[in-house]
């Protein structure tokens, strides 16, 4: 039964002309999950943080304590869940179903928008240019600029590009302004100017946008979407789905299940935020 499943064609993930099957994707040992996807522990899980109390800034008597708990969640965890992060659910649900309608399209349409010369950043699918350890994953990269955007969109939507392009953009324009109300409090939280790490990202085309999307997967024991990493950037805005798999390594070498909170962003410390601050 086992050999069955390794050997059946993973259509979703399959391009470039190269027919791949369960068995390509099947990573190393010692990159196998330590836990399920769906294996939670309450007790051991990031910090929640809400913007709720706060949407007035500075002027709220509660700004400098937030921006205190944020920068210990920073420092124990490098993680925390934020809530009534204030971007508006409609613009959340308007990219999600963009992207599902893009990831839904026939793969030769997808191809359309993939990563070339033209368009260093697009469109992926897994393919053997990855070497071993193949990510379970179809892959949509991008930068925050809406040049970029609508390229990619009029070469896989053509004249009907406008409903993803105006999503996308939307969404990015939402992610900019809570990540630089991040960075403003961290800085805050940390005795720093305000603007000591926004100054940095006036180019606003530093910034990229990554969606994966994970189809069923057969044999999750053995596959992986993503294998264990630091981000190496500055800050990460995650939007998780309702299924799990977010997994955090503990100081004590353990890995931990993320559980999901609906409406909800995981905030993650780069490694590049950590060496400058």
């Amino acid at each position: 039964m086992a050999l069955q499943i390794e050997e059946q064609y993973v259509e979703s993930l399959s391009s470039m002309g190269h027919k791949l099957s369960v068995k390509n994707f099947i990573w190393s040992k010692e990159e196998w999950p330590a836990i399920n996807h769906d294996e939670f522990t309450d007790s051991h899980d990031i910090p929640a943080i809400s913007l709720r109390e706060i949407s007035d800034g500075r002027r709220n008597p509660n700004y400098e304590k937030v921006c205190k708990v944020m920068v210990n969640a920073c420092e124990k965890w490098g993680f925390f869940k934020l809530v009534d992060h204030g971007v508006a659910l409609e613009i959340i649900e308007n990219f999600k179903g963009s992207m599902n309608a893009l990831f839904d399209l026939p793969m030769e349409q997808k191809l359309k928008g993939v990563r070339s010369a033209s368009l260093p950043l697009g469109y992926c699918a897994s393919n053997p240019d990855y070497g071993k350890n193949l990510p379970w994953a179809e892959i949509l990269q991008l930068l925050q600029s809406p040049q970029m955007v609508v390229g990619f969109a009029t070469k896989v939507f053509g004249d009907q590009h406008q409903p993803f392009s105006d999503a996308m953009i939307g969404y990015l324009n939402a992610l900019d302004n809570l990540g630089m109300t991040i960075l403003e409090m961290l800085a805050h939280g940390l005795g720093l100017p305000d603007s000591f790490f926004t100054k940095n990202f006036e180019a606003k085309e530093a910034t990229m946008i990554r969606v994966n999307r994970y189809p069923p997967c057969p044999l999750p024991e053995k596959c992986l979407g993503l294998g264990s990493h630091s981000d190496p950037h500055t800050l990460t805005i995650l939007l998780q789905d309702d299924v799990g798999g977010l997994q955090v390594l503990m100081n004590d070498n353990k890995w931990i299940g993320i559980r999901p909170v609906q409406n909800s962003f995981i905030i993650n410390i780069g490694d590049t935020l950590e060496v400058i601050s």
